[in-house]
């Protein structure tokens, strides 16, 4: 995932690891952050992969050291549509993994929007069926106070309308691009 993000932010301009560092870190919102640790070994991996390399001249920072800058290349731009055209796989961190893709919708075409936006849609229905399930078991279990079971079935309303918002919103945006050709 920051594999994807850091590709598509060099595939327009030039960045040293501060700006990548600070960019994402808005990407992630305010409960998450990347850590330099986590930042810096993934631009040398990909930086050793050939997907990226160095700018030949960075700017200077104030003590007169260079920054490294970087660009991606063209190996990197084929990673790039790659990892774009790939399924997200179904984890936590799925919708964050998303928004990436999203944030880089102005490299891929219409299609490649659609067929990831459908993906999305997909993921959102997968939870739906899950959030029913759960509230048909948790409905049927005899165990469960019946105190505990109105609190259960608040979340699983709560999380049910959440979802079917996100399914509403994705439905929309397929059908402006459709609607554009």
């Amino acid at each position: 995932m920051y594999e994807l993000y850091i590709l598509g932010e060099l595939m327009e301009r030039k960045l040293h690891g501060y700006l990548l560092h600070s960019i994402l870190n808005r990407v992630v919102g305010p409960m998450r952050s990347i850590s330099w640790g986590v930042l810096y070994p993934l631009i040398h991996e990909l930086e050793e992969n050939g997907y990226i390399e160095q700018a030949p001249e960075g700017p200077k920072e104030r003590r007169g050291k260079k920054k490294k800058t970087y660009q991606v290349t063209e190996d990197g731009k084929e990673r790039f549509k790659r990892l774009m055209e790939e399924p997200i796989e179904y984890k936590a961190d799925y919708e964050l993994h998303f928004y990436i893709k999203m944030a880089n919708f102005d490299h891929v075409s219409d299609d490649v929007k659609i067929v990831i936006y459908y993906q999305y849609l997909d993921y959102l229905k997968s939870i739906q069926r899950y959030i029913d399930e759960q509230a048909v078991h948790v409905a049927a279990q005899e165990s469960i106070p019946e105190s505990e079971k109105y609190y259960l079935s608040n979340i699983y309303e709560h999380r049910r309308s959440q979802n079917e918002i996100g399914i509403a919103w994705v439905t929309k945006q397929v059908e402006a691009i459709k609607e554009k050709r």
